[in-house]
């Protein structure tokens, strides 16, 4: 999922100008240049995943990449991701888009697999 970035300067002006609380938190600088349907995709896409990190804890491990990563390009073209956002289970299912309903079955059923294999 393309994540919204805030820019900063170096570390020592951060601090300085954070101190004399005179401009924005690092990750909060430049966020309002992006395009309000990205910022609401943001925003749909945390609550979504604080919603499964709430329902099954510590049973999942959710990891995030960004396409415009060097790291999150090379998942995309692996997996043939071309809609975000991705889902990838084990490396093999694959569930793009918001369908959440569609998101936990197969979470469950990925992890009644686990449970029966143990």
């Amino acid at each position: 999922m393309p994540l919204p970035e805030g820019w900063g300067i170096c570390l020592s002006c951060e601090m300085l100008m954070a101190r004399a609380q005179m401009d924005k938190a690092p990750y909060e600088r430049g966020l309002d240049e992006y395009p309000p349907e990205w910022l609401a995709d943001f925003q749909r896409f945390s609550e979504l995943i604080e919603h499964l990190s709430l329902r099954y804890g510590d049973a999942i491990f959710i990891r995030i990449y960004d396409p415009r990563s060097l790291q999150g390009l090379w998942k995309a073209i692996r997996y043939g991701v071309r809609r975000y956002p991705t889902f990838i289970f084990e490396k093999s299912e694959k569930i793009s888009g918001w369908d959440e309903a569609t998101l936990h079955r197969t979470m469950q059923s990925w992890l009644d697999k686990q449970a029966l294999a143990s």
